[in-house]
């Protein structure tokens, strides 16, 4: 790989938005107008092609070549030296590697579709804002945030990228600002990764703390050899804690328990948004963290099954919630909770590969999802829940075809790209843990039907739309990512299905001396169709089950489920509102957090206040009687002079 293509491929992939963003939000209000969207369509578009430069660049390395470190310039001396006796400078930096070449034409590439299907969605829903130039900028902004966030070379751009991810999450979310829901969800979103932030702060405080650097090379390495900065022996504790506070902020950036609960509220922003943060960009910087920071996590076999339990536990909470919602982005929002939660179980058991995998081809089937989600709400005057419309089929017919495949490749529906990656987590899961494999087959059940409910709730049964309104199928610059996306779908398993495995041995020089080197996790793969097959075709079969299941219940026979629901209140209940955690939350801390805020403002109003009067007040009484003397007459003042002189005389004279 040549250095100098390297470094004009980053500095294009980062500029390239960012110069897009900047020229949308001053340009777009007094130029551009309704054509502030080129810009950063150009920029995202040139991003998406150079990425493809890189990874090829990447593919195109001799073995053993495939990781390149690209400095840019000396940033900031932290006081320390190098090997030279030097100062030691924090860099900026490019690491160049598959997982950095992977992710960035994963981010790029939807966020592109994204930004062209936004063109036409935001020139009717941004209305009410008068905000379609803001809204692009925000995309350009956050399209380079995720970008800086993988190609860091080192912890501190790493924060710097995590921390514009959630500032520009922010920006998109509250976008709607004027309607309470959307404010109240930004600020939900963003302190709720706070929590999760603050600890990855410490944990990267106390990297640099541990090892003198936040080079992720000099740490890897320092990690593999049992050392820290100093040349003592790495005790494994520090090594757990590290590796759990860097798995709080992933908590946080992709909504793992117990940090979720801004995500469903995060649909309260515009559909593109949504497809964005849930497909490509916010949701997957955990999982390429953790991915990136397998050295630290593989060390420490007891983050390991921290991680892996929180993914379990996580897929099957989000997936069981998202039986009984109604809004489509909701039902969605919980899947893609679901999802994440495979990709963390996926680590948890050593096969980071298959993460990365299940993120590459979740990327497409759930931005294709969400997008044409925007589309039935696009049809539909802003209406998203499935009470209120249906048998939409034949009125909307592109988005139902795009719409079913999506739901197929989401489902696992075998030969789709879903079946292929969830397959894989499923058959890791299972040798790591009966439990946990479990776990992943009981949520591909699930996820197949809830999944198939939404789409025969909106687009199957009697033709209902609320009054008033008129559905009618989306345009070109809407339907053409839809399509785009479904062939992504329908194929992007095949990169790394068995037989091909190509995007597997891409990745495999990232994760051979972490995950792969310190796996205890032995898969026997015996001879034999069965043995090789089963768990593959079991996998499928309750796909299929999970679709049949729900087309009995909402297409054949829709009254079970109301007939389900009365037999089963409380359960139902308890799924609708999401098991309590919100009121949990809200119970334990956001109201105890605002007594203790009013607690404090009283404190500061009547104590600290009030000790202030209560000090001042001596000085005000003797200003008031003394302000008498202050009358303007002439031979008032000359009286006082008078007595003055007359004191002194009489004190210098008793002396």
């Amino acid at each position: 790989m040549s250095d100098q293509v390297l470094y004009t491929c980053g500095v294009l992939i980062l500029l390239a938005p960012l110069v897009g963003a900047v020229l949308s939000g001053a340009l777009g209000p007094v130029l551009l107008r309704s054509r502030a969207h080129w810009p950063v369509v150009a920029g995202v578009a040139v991003a998406f092609i150079t990425s493809v430069v890189l990874c090829a660049q990447v593919a195109g390395a001799p073995e053993g070549a495939t990781s390149a470190l690209i400095p840019v310039y000396d940033w900031i001396a932290h006081g320390a030296q190098d090997a030279k006796g030097a100062t030691a400078y924090f860099k900026v930096e490019y690491l160049i590697d598959p997982l950095t070449a992977i992710m960035l034409m994963t981010v790029t590439g939807v966020s592109l579709l994204v930004v062209i299907y936004s063109r036409d969605y935001m020139r009717e829903h941004g209305k009410a804002v008068h905000g379609y130039e803001r809204f692009f900028a925000f995309l350009g902004l956050f399209v380079f945030s995720m970008c800086a966030l993988v190609l860091g070379g080192n912890f501190l751009l790493l924060y710097l990228g995590w921390e514009a991810v959630g500032l520009c999450s922010y920006l998109l979310i509250g976008f709607h600002y004027g309607r309470p829901a959307a404010a109240a969800a930004a600020k939900k979103a963003f302190l709720v990764n706070r929590i999760g932030d603050f600890g990855f702060a410490l944990g990267i405080l106390l990297i640099y703390l541990t090892f003198g650097s936040l080079e992720y090379g000099a740490v890897f390495e320092m990690v593999s050899q049992g050392l820290t900065g100093s040349g003592d022996p790495l005790s494994g504790d520090r090594i757990t804690a590290i590796a759990l506070l860097l798995f709080c902020g992933a908590c946080g950036k992709s909504a793992q328990l117990p940090l979720h609960v801004w995500l469903p509220d995060a649909m309260e922003g515009p559909s593109p948004v949504s497809a964005l943060i849930h497909a490509a960009t916010m949701v997957t910087a955990g999982i390429y963290m953790i991915a990136r920071c397998g050295a630290i996590f593989a060390a420490s076999p007891t983050a390991m099954m921290v991680v892996a339990v929180v993914g379990a536990a996580t897929a099957l909470f989000g997936a069981s919630i998202a039986l009984v919602q109604t809004d489509m982005k909701r039902i969605l929002a919980y899947s893609t909770i679901s999802q994440l939660g495979y990709m963390v179980l996926a680590i948890g058991v050593y096969a980071a590969d298959s993460a990365i995998f299940h993120l590459f081809t979740h990327a497409f089937f759930k931005a294709l999802l969400f997008l044409g989600a925007g589309s039935v709400m696009h049809a539909m005057g802003g209406i998203i829940d499935v009470r209120h419309f249906g048998g939409l089929r034949k009125v909307l017919p592109w988005t139902f075809a795009t719409f079913v495949i999506g739901s197929l490749a989401l489902s696992g529906f075998p030969m789709l790209s879903g079946f292929f990656s969830k397959d894989e987590i499923i058959h890791h899961a299972l040798a790591a843990h009966p439990v946990l494999g479990v776990i992943g087959l009981l949520t591909a059940l699930l996820t197949a039907f809830y999944t198939f409910r939404m789409v025969f709730l909106a687009f199957h049964g009697p033709y209902r739309v609320p009054e008033g309104v008129h559905p009618h199928e989306s345009g070109i610059w809407m339907r053409a990512p839809l399509l785009v996306l479904s062939v992504g779908a329908l194929a992007a398993g095949y990169l790394g299905a068995e037989g091909t495995g190509a995007l597997h041995r891409f990745l495999e020089p990232v994760f051979a001396d972490t995950f792969v080197r310190n796996n205890p996790i032995h898969i026997v793969e015996h001879a034999g169709f069965w043995a090789h097959y089963g768990l593959m075709i079991v996998s499928g079969a309750l796909a299929i089950v999970g679709i049949l299941a729900a087309y009995l219940l909402y297409v054949r026979e829709p009254w079970i489920p109301g007939l389900l629901k009365a037999s089963a209140p409380r359960a139902y209940r308890t799924l609708w509102n999401k098991y309590y955690v919100d009121e949990l939350y809200d119970g334990a801390i956001v109201k105890p957090a605002q007594r203790g805020g009013r607690f404090c403002v009283g404190l500061d109003d009547y104590g600290v206040d009030g000790l202030i009067w209560v000090v001042t007040a001596i000085p005000r009484a003797v200003a008031y009687l003394l302000r008498t003397a202050q009358s303007g007459l002439l031979q008032g003042y000359a009286l006082s002079m008078v007595a003055g002189i007359a004191i002194i005389l009489l004190l210098v004279l008793w002396a």
